[in-house]
C-alpha cells in the first residue's frame, strides 16, 4: 500500500480517484513476427514456439483459469469425437456405394485393440482444439514390412527443427518435457518427419534407401492458418490478441475486490501492456532497476488521480499514448490507455451484463453457441427451445469435418504401407438426436466418411 495506490488482486486502485487500474497483458504472449529465429538447445537447432518457447504451456495455463474457455475447449473435443473412430467396409452393388459396415474382426481391428486408437484419437483431438498442430508417431516393425503402433506426441512437448531449405520441408521433430527447466540432449528425443504433402511415397523411399536414423517418424499434421510455417495461430486465439480474455478474467477480481473491501468505483482504466514499455524507453529508465520502474508507476498512478479527483480538471482532456497499425485498407488505431466511466452499486449484481457480453464473444470465437453448453449469465440465455439446440448441434458436428479429416490422416497412411483393403474406411459414427416418435430413444446414429 502506498498514499497514492493500493494493490488488490493483481490490480491498482487509486482510493481518490474510485478508479481500477487494468493492464492488458495476453498479448505479450505472440511475436509480431511471422516465424521466429531458430534456437540452439544443446546443440539442437529448434524453431521456437512463441517469443520464449512456451506457448503451449501459456496457453494451457490460461486456458485453465477461465472455465469459459474450458468448457468451450471440452464441448469441440467431445463434439470432435462423436463415437470415436470405427473402421467401416464399403458395401457396394456393382459400382455403387449402398453403404458401410463396421468390421469386427481382423488385422484392422486388431491394430485398434493394440493401440487404442481412440485414446489416441482423444489426445490428438485435444491438442488440434488447443494449438491446430498435432505429432501422430509411426513406429514400425523390425522387418520394416509394417507399421505396427502408432501414438500421440503431446503437442506441449513437441518442438519443430528448422525447414530443410534444399528439401522444402521440415525433417526433425524434437520432444523434451523441460523446454523451460533446462532441457539438453539427456531429455530431448529426436525424430524424423515425413513429407506433409506425400507421407505414404516418402517413407516408402527412406525405408527402401535406408534413409533414416531409427523406425519411427512424426506424421505432419495441423490445421492450417494463413502465413504461418512451423506452428499455426488457432483463429480462436483472438480472444487473447482482442483482449476480451483479460476483461474476463477482469470480472471475478473486480467483484471479489468489491465485495471484500466495499470499494467505491466510478472507473475503470485500461492499460495497454506497450504503456510503460514506451514511458520507460522514452524516458531512459532501466526496467532492471526495479525501485525507478515502481517510482515511475507511483508518478503516473499519481497523474491519474489528479486528473479523476480533481475538480478543476471537470471536463478537460489527457494525453494518452496511441500507434498507426496498417491494415488492409489503410491503418487502425492501438489505443494505449482507455478510462471507461461506471455506474455500479455494491449489491451483488455488478458486472452481470459485461460477464454475459464476454462470455458470448468468446464462445462465438471459439465456435460454440452458449446454449449448447449451458446457461451465461443475462436474461435471454435459455431462450432456445429443443429444435434450435439440435439443429446447432447438428450444425457444430458437420463443421467438425474438416478437423476430423485431418486427424484420420496418419490412419490413411497405415492402411496403404500395410496393404490393408481398399475398401476399408475409417469413418466418425457420431449421434442423431431425433423426436421420441421416430425413435424411442430419441437418438439415431450417422455415418460420417
Amino acid at each position: 500500500m502506498s498514499d497514492n495506490f493500493i494493490e488488490i488482486g493483481g490490480f491498482t486502485y487509486l482510493p481518490e480517484a474510485k478508479a481500477i487500474i487494468a493492464m492488458e497483458s495476453s498479448r505479450e504472449m505472440f511475436s509480431e513476427a511471422t516465424d521466429l529465429k531458430p534456437v540452439s538447445v544443446d546443440g539442437y537447432t529448434i524453431s521456437p514456439w512463441g517469443p520464449s518457447n512456451d506457448m503451449p504451456q501459456l496457453i494451457i495455463e490460461k486456458a485453465k483459469k477461465s472455465e469459459i474457455v474450458q468448457s468451450n475447449l471440452l464441448f469441440n473435443i467431445q463434439s470432435g469425437y462423436g463415437q470415436g473412430i470405427k473402421p467401416m467396409r464399403r458395401i457396394l452393388e456393382g459400382k455403387k456405394l449402398i453403404g458401410y459396415e463396421e468390421i469386427y474382426e481382423g488385422e484392422v481391428v486388431d491394430f485398434f485393440a493394440q493401440n487404442d486408437i481412440n485414446g489416441f484419437f482423444l489426445e490428438q483431438l485435444s491438442d488440434m482444439h488447443h494449438f491446430y498442430n498435432v505429432f501422430p508417431e509411426i513406429i514400425l516393425s523390425g522387418d520394416k514390412r509394417k507399421i505396427v503402433s502408432l501414438r500421440s506426441k503431446e503437442a506441449a512437448f513437441s518442438r519443430w527443427g528448422v525447414m530443410d531449405p534444399k528439401k522444402g520441408c521440415i525433417t526433425k521433430h524434437y520432444y523434451s518435457a523441460k523446454w523451460n527447466d533446462g532441457a539438453n540432449k539427456t531429455t530431448i528425443a529426436e525424430s524424423d518427419v515425413l513429407n506433409n504433402y506425400n507421407p505414404y511415397q516418402d517413407l516408402v523411399s527412406r525405408i527402401s534407401t535406408g534413409s533414416y536414423s531409427q523406425l519411427r517418424f512424426i506424421v505432419p499434421v495441423n490445421f492450417p492458418t494463413p502465413g504461418k510455417t512451423y506452428y499455426q495461430d488457432p483463429y480462436w486465439w483472438s480472444i487473447f490478441l482482442s483482449g476480451w480474455y483479460d476483461f474476463l478474467m477482469m470480472i471475478p477480481e473486480f467483484k471479489k475486490a468489491l465485495l471484500k473491501n466495499q470499494l467505491a468505483l466510478k472507473y475503470i482504466i485500461y492499460l495497454s501492456d506497450k504503456y510503460f514499455t514506451e514511458i520507460f524507453k522514452d524516458e531512459g529508465i532501466d526496467t532492471s532497476n526495479a525501485e525507478a520502474v515502481k517510482s515511475r508507476k507511483t508518478l503516473e498512478y499519481g497523474r491519474f488521480r489528479d486528473f479523476l479527483a480533481g475538480e478543476k480538471n471537470a471536463g478537460k482532456g489527457i494525453v494518452a499514448l496511441k500507434k498507426l497499425i496498417a491494415s488492409g485498407s489503410g491503418s487502425t488505431e492501438e489505443k494505449y490507455i482507455e478510462i471507461v466511466p461506471l455506474k455500479t452499486e455494491i449489491a451483488g449484481g455488478e458486472y452481470l451484463e459485461d460477464s454475459e457480453e464476454v462470455s458470448n464473444i468468446i464462445s462465438y470465437a471459439m465456435g460454440v453457441h452458449p446454449s449448447l453448453i449451458g446457461s451465461v449469465p443475462g436474461k435471454n440465455s435459455g431462450s432456445q427451445s429443443g429444435t434450435d439446440k439440435r439443429e446447432l448441434f447438428q450444425i457444430k458436428q458437420a463443421l467438425m469435418k474438416p478437423f476430423r479429416d485431418r486427424l484420420l490422416k496418419p490412419l490413411e497412411l497405415i492402411k496403404l504401407y500395410n496393404k490393408w483393403d481398399k475398401d476399408i474406411v475409417f469413418a466418425i459414427p457420431e449421434p442423431v438426436f431425433t423426436t421420441l416418435d421416430k425413435n424411442k430413444t430419441g437418438q439415431e446414429t450417422a455415418v460420417n466418411k
